[in-house]
């Protein structure tokens, strides 16, 4: 007779009720699987205190930040504008310094050169190299005619002789050119401030010294004009008073 012996068996403690998931199998989870090709929502976890900000966030304080700039940029913008016309109001109204419009023929003559192609082979004063030359030449006629014009209208003569005398010296400075008609430029500079220079000397009397630096001037130039020829006049005749002790009485300001 065998003797029965008692089975000691393991009770396992009792679980825990699972109230908010319940359990789910191995063939749930496969079934609830995505389908392939659609993405799955990634879990947005809320903001805590202290920790960097969300993306919608961030994309709010970069909208921010980018209507401030706009707003500064733009409020800036305009105050350089009505800065650049105020400036362009006064020099064009009252800004009547010798140097400043003696500065601008010399950019301009400088540009004239800067503009002729060097790297030809063949001569850089040939017609190609004068088209390109031929808006930065008209360019430098044009100030020659807005600041002679300028200084005459404020009634400045002794600055209008002084711009005169300088100009004619850029005006020598000039690239001459193979084809004749090219240099047409040059004389019709001559011939505008000629008519600054008569237009000056019946109103001011020139130094001895200046008044023969001018005479030379137009003296080089190649095609005399009727203004030319005055002023030639005018300036014979002033250094002839020099010489004599007798000063001529004043005339009427012709027409320029």
């Amino acid at each position: 007779m065998t003797d029965q012996r008692s089975v000691l068996m393991e009770i396992t403690e009792p679980q825990v009720k699972l109230t908010g998931r319940l359990r789910r199998s191995y063939i749930d989870i496969l079934c609830s699987r995505p389908a392939p090709g659609t993405r799955r929502r990634k879990h947005v976890r809320p903001a805590e205190p202290g920790r960097a900000l969300d993306r919608g966030s961030r994309r709010l304080l970069h909208f921010r930040k980018d209507a401030c700039q706009t707003s500064v940029s733009s409020g800036l913008l305009d105050s350089l504008t009505l800065a650049e016309q105020s400036v362009q109001m006064t020099s064009s109204s009252l800004t009547t310094d010798l140097k400043i419009l003696l500065e601008d023929l010399h950019q301009k003559k400088t540009s004239v050169y800067r503009s002729i192609p060097y790297s030809r082979l063949s001569s850089n004063r040939d017609p190609h190299c004068y088209r390109k030359a031929r808006p930065h030449l008209m360019a430098f006629k044009r100030s020659c005619q807005d600041g002679g014009r300028l200084l005459v209208q404020r009634a400045e003569w002794q600055k209008v002789l002084e711009f005169v005398l300088a100009a004619c010296r850029y005006v020598s400075e000039l690239p001459w050119w193979e084809t004749c008609s090219h240099n047409a430029l040059r004389e019709q500079c001559y011939c505008t401030l000629a008519e600054f220079c008569d237009a000056a000397l019946q109103r001011h009397r020139p130094a001895a010294r200046q008044a023969r630096q001018l005479l030379h001037r137009f003296k080089t130039a190649l095609g005399w004009t009727r203004a030319a020829r005055l002023c030639i006049c005018e300036l014979e005749e002033t250094l002839r008073e020099y010489q004599t002790g007798v000063q001529k009485p004043n005339q009427a300001m012709r027409t320029v």
